[in-house]
């Protein structure tokens, strides 16, 4: 039985030696034949170990690189259509869409500008007929542009507009900061483009008058004003529709220039705040937007706006400082003003100063136009006026303040104060 059991274990164990032997010349005959294969195949099992499980793939075609060019047409709103299909914000569409629409209107518009060959023999009625179908085919021109824009925007938009605002230069800044400020952009480029084409319109309907008003056309420049401040409220709020008034009143207005410190003139933000409120209220500033005043309003009724304000200025500042007011407009008083402002001057010494010199000046003119002076009378009158205006302005500037004034304006002062440059007549002696 012994042997039986002995004989068993032996073939066991030869079998498992064997299969060992086997086992050990297979692994040894693959290293020696490919071993960098080898490696290859642990590294993509390791990739593959630590991925998630593969899945068929998918066939693929070659699919061509997008470019916007894909989204171009000569179709306008199939163009527009295209650009909101990939979320182009409206914003950019509009900076796309506006200028490329003006290049192609502009290049239209050049062709019907075109001069024609030599028409010497138009008479003028002829050539005026020409023109005034001409500008009529540019204004339908214009009309269809902007029936272009709104169909793609929704809304009425002004290339020329927005480029100001988005100008870099002094004139856009103060436009946009001081005028449009207190609004945001959005409604900012609303009011520009909404001033641009009422004013646009404006000048095309006073062209077809050819300077002759009829009742009905004055009825039809009043509804365009009418609508330009309509619209102007239906983009803004009423507190800030009055805003705007305000600022367009100190805009727009002229001959205000002088209500600054620099002519003598010390006005709070507030006074000057409610000044503008006073013009607004006695002059009509959304006509003086579309250059329409003087169309709508006749010069009588324009001096009463001009008189009215006038006399509400005097009222809000009182008389003294509305004398102020008045001697800011004088070119003499801001002379004065300016080169003695930093050397200690008494207001009521250059007040003084300018009264002598206002006189001065009045004297000289009647001198000069007396025909029954001679000209050498002329001469020692002017001579003698010099001497005693220079002596009672160095008297009320004093020495420091007067050599100022004489130091930027001395030669005015004597160009004045004297007979025109020219030549003297015959025998004449210049008194110096």
């Amino acid at each position: 039985m012994r042997s039986v059991l002995a004989l068993v274990l032996s073939l066991a164990l030869s079998g498992a030696l064997l299969a060992m032997n086997y086992a050990l010349f297979r692994a040894r005959s693959g290293t020696t034949s490919s071993g960098a294969e080898r490696k290859v195949t642990v590294t993509t099992k390791r990739v593959v170990r630590n991925a998630p499980p593969a899945t068929p793939p998918v066939p693929t075609t070659n699919a061509a690189p997008f470019h916007w060019r894909a989204l171009e047409s000569e179709d306008y709103t199939v163009y527009a259509a295209n650009l909101r299909a990939v979320g182009c914000p409206e914003r950019t569409l509009r900076d796309i869409l506006l200028p490329d629409i003006e290049k192609l209107y502009d290049e239209r518009a050049k062709k019907l500008e075109e001069s024609p060959e030599d028409t010497f023999w138009e008479t003028a009625d002829q050539r005026d007929a020409r023109q005034r179908q001409r500008a009529a085919k540019l204004r339908a021109l214009e009309l269809e542009k902007r029936a272009l824009i709104q169909r793609l925007l929704g809304a009425e938009m002004s290339y020329e507009a927005l480029k100001v605002l988005r100008s870099a230069g002094m004139d856009s800044a103060i436009l946009e900061e001081l005028l449009l400020g207190f609004i945001d952009n959005a409604k900012s480029d609303q009011l520009m483009t909404v001033f641009q084409l009422r004013q646009a319109d404006a000048m095309a309907y006073l062209a077809t008058t050819e300077g002759i008003l009829l009742d009905d056309d004055l009825t039809q420049l009043h509804a365009l004003r009418d609508r330009l401040e309509g619209e102007l409220a239906r983009v803004l709020a009423p507190s800030a529709l009055e805003e705007l008034r305000l600022r367009l009143s100190t805009a727009t207005a002229e001959g205000m220039d002088h209500l600054a410190r620099r002519n003598g003139v010390n006005l709070t933000g507030g006074e000057l705040r409610e000044i503008s409120r006073l013009r607004a209220d006695t002059h009509d500033v959304f006509a003086k937007m579309l250059n329409l005043d003087d169309e709508l309003y006749p010069e009588a009724l324009r001096q009463q706006g001009d008189a009215a304000f006038q006399e509400l200025l005097r009222r809000f500042l009182g008389p003294e400082r509305f004398a102020d007011v008045e001697r800011g407009k004088d070119q003499l008083f801001r002379e004065l003003f300016q080169s003695t402002e930093k050397q200690g001057v008494a207001k009521t010494a250059l007040v003084q100063a300018y009264e002598a010199r206002r006189a001065a000046e009045t004297q000289a003119q009647q001198i000069r136009a007396d025909q029954q002076l001679s000209a050498e009378e002329r001469l020692l009158l002017l001579a003698a006026l010099r001497a005693q205006t220079t002596q009672v302005l160095a008297r009320s500037l004093g020495p420091v303040g007067f050599n100022a004034y004489l130091k930027q304006h001395g030669q005015q002062l004597t160009n004045s104060l004297s007979m025109p440059l020219g030549r003297p007549a015959a025998g004449t002696v210049i008194v110096r």
